[in-house]
């Protein structure tokens, strides 16, 4: 679990910097409706081969998962609104968003 945290983490960060610093939008699209549905695509396939998880699983990370979705939600509105192509705002909110997915890798590591 750790390790898929971790990867889904990264995954939202990097989905973030292509939101909001790739020009033009067809190049920014493109990437995105490739990348995000490889990685999902790829995580899955991954996690199924690895079916064993601890008991509790759930009720820990799904407040890692739904950490990273509102804060994503917060940085897609004002980032979209204001701030597209702001490298000094979607730098710091690509590794914001990715926080509580890479904490909760951090601790289910520990787990």
């Amino acid at each position: 679990m750790s390790t898929y945290l971790a990867v889904f983490g990264l995954g939202f960060a990097v989905l973030t910097l292509l939101l909001g610093l790739v020009e033009p939008l067809l190049l920014r699209m493109s990437l995105i409706s490739l990348g995000w549905p490889l990685l999902i695509v790829g995580m899955v396939i991954w996690a199924g081969r690895r079916p064993a998880s601890l008991r509790g699983t759930f009720g820990r990370v799904v407040k890692y998962w739904i950490g990273t979705g509102v804060l994503y939600g917060i940085v897609l509105f004002v980032g979209t609104t204001w701030l597209m192509g702001e490298e000094s705002f979607w730098i710091p909110a690509a590794a914001v968003v990715a926080a509580p997915l890479l904490i909760g890798a951090v601790k289910e590591r520990r787990a």
